[in-house]
């Protein structure tokens, strides 16, 4: 099969990178780490399943690895040995992109403990930089932070309540009363296993082997997109025509289709949303977000210009006079397109869009890495079977398969709680 150019560029990294330090023994070995430097729209899959979640003094390293088998992403010492072995292990699996070698021939070298690690080492660095060539759309609208275990936290916003006050000669500062708003929510753990059957060995199916670290980064991406889609998308309590604000009510909630005169009332009804107290929010949106139905009317309504004609009479033979004309909402908003929208809401998704402010000044919604596990792990099934006659075999000895997982944390949630209503408008188009 063809090797595409991440595969492949990662695969040269770790054989040069392992062949150096096998090469240069008085090379540290904290340098190892320079394997790991690849660290960071596919198709349609159904999100993981939730393996768990944690609360209060549950949280500890033994819980979180309870059970989880040989952590691969735990690297052993670069050593020198070691390099060795990785930088032949990088080889080999090229060789088995390539079609170089037979699914037989890949349980054999399972069947040295010491080699299925090192595979597993590569097989994780592949992962790892498949998954950093994603950019997925939510991470632009919405506001990202680390958190550092699974209990449940907070995000608050303050309310100050206005402007710095006059200070008379010789007086004091008045003392202004902060009231908070917030909402909470806790990271969650999700996985998926991927086994490598015997019959799939038998029938020496090798893409079940060598499609391992796209089908893991590909997983870990589509239920980061999916949870993120899910804290807005047709999201009732975030938007509604009834939000109230100090005595007076707000909608951020429309039916109308996507127009350039929809998205210019859409703009100004953001405007107009309030701050605290007497002070003007000034809140104008950064994104268009759409599904792909509407990407290209999007794209059409924020490049248009349009053209109006005046003038011109036939008997005298006067001709028309062409002036452009701009829509005012051109270059204004950045396209964005949620593939995910129609799958969260099957009722409105196709014709639905939203606006988003930029999360760094004011957010809608907020998702979450558990801190140290930002990007997805590989774990392999540790070998509990003997084969009689002599040889421990990888196989696992109730479902004679080699057992591999992906783990991953994340979590997030709405921030109407905390007057992330002011943030975000939508339409679901179903107007006329």
């Amino acid at each position: 099969m063809a090797i595409d150019d991440i595969t492949l560029q990662t695969l040269e990294h770790i054989e040069e990178a392992a062949s150096e330090v096998a090469n240069n023994p008085a090379q540290p070995e904290g340098e190892s780490e320079s394997l790991r430097e690849g660290q960071g729209e596919p198709r349609a899959q159904t999100p993981m399943q939730e393996l768990g979640s944690y609360e209060g003094e549950q949280i500890n390293s033994e819980v979180i690895f309870a059970r989880e088998g040989l952590n691969l992403t735990q690297k052993r010492p670069m050593t020198p040995q070691y390099a060795r072995g990785l930088a032949e292990a990088a080889r080999f699996y090229r060789r088995a992109l390539e079609g170089r070698v037979s699914m037989r021939q890949v349980q054999e070298v399972m069947m040295s403990s010491e080699f299925s690690v090192l595979l597993g080492d590569t097989l994780d660095r592949v992962l790892l930089a498949k998954y950093a060539t994603y950019s997925p759309t939510y991470r632009r609208f919405l506001r990202g932070r680390t958190v550092r275990d699974f209990r449940a936290v907070g995000s608050v916003r303050r309310n100050t309540g206005g402007r710095l006050s006059p200070v008379p000669e010789g007086g004091d500062y008045r003392q202004e009363g902060l009231t908070e708003e917030s909402f909470t929510y806790a990271v969650k753990k999700y996985g998926k296993g991927y086994p490598l059957t015997w019959e799939m060995i038998v029938n020496d199916d090798l893409d079940a082997f060598t499609s391992l670290p796209d089908d893991m980064a590909d997983d870990a991406v589509q239920t980061e997109m999916y949870l993120a889609s899910s804290f807005y998308v047709a999201n009732t309590i975030l938007f509604s025509t009834t939000h109230s604000h100090e005595g007076a009510t707000f909608s951020n909630k429309g039916t109308a289709p996507l127009s350039i005169t929809a998205l210019k009332d859409a703009i100004n009804a953001m405007l107009k949303f309030p701050g605290d107290k007497d002070k003007p929010l000034n809140n104008m949106p950064v994104f268009l977000v759409v599904p792909p139905t509407l990407q290209i009317e999007g794209a059409r309504i924020l490049s248009s210009e349009f053209l109006i004609v005046s003038g011109g009479d036939a008997t005298t033979g006067a001709l028309p006079v062409a002036q452009p004309s701009r829509t005012g909402v051109e270059g204004l908003l950045v396209l964005v397109v949620d593939p995910y929208i129609p799958v969260l809401d099957p009722v409105n998704g196709h014709t639905s869009w939203y606006l988003f402010s930029d999360p760094r000044r004011i957010h809608a919604a907020e998702y979450a890495f558990l801190r140290g596990y930002e990007q997805p792990q590989v774990f392999k099934r540790m070998a509990n079977a003997m084969r009689l006659g002599g040889g421990q075999v990888e196989e696992d000895f109730d479902t004679d398969s080699i057992g591999y997982k992906v783990r991953h944390v994340f979590g997030g949630s709405h921030a109407n709680a905390a007057g992330g209503w002011r943030a975000a408008y939508w339409s679901d188009g179903s107007g006329s």
